[in-house]
């Protein structure tokens, strides 16, 4: 089970792009992920799947990246 609180299946179904994503599971994901409501309104199956795969890094990972992403934007690094 992941950090959402959902097996790998239902996390499956959720990003098949065939299938809706309804409102329901979404604003429960959200709430799970601990993410601002309509959180996932604007986003496409891939955005989606891309932002469920980097909730399941270990968070020295997540923390690499998130230092790239602000040196790229002209933010300092932080500080360890």
């Amino acid at each position: 089970m992941s950090d959402s609180g959902l097996t790998k299946g239902r996390l499956s179904q959720l990003l098949d792009p065939d299938l809706p994503f309804g409102d329901v599971a979404a604003r429960n994901l959200e709430g799970r992920l601990h993410l601002e409501p309509g959180y996932f309104d604007a986003m496409d199956a891939q955005t989606v799947h891309f932002a469920v795969q980097f909730d399941a890094l270990p968070q020295h990972i997540k923390d690499q990246w998130i230092n790239l992403v602000d040196l790229m934007a002209g933010k300092p690094p932080e500080k360890p």
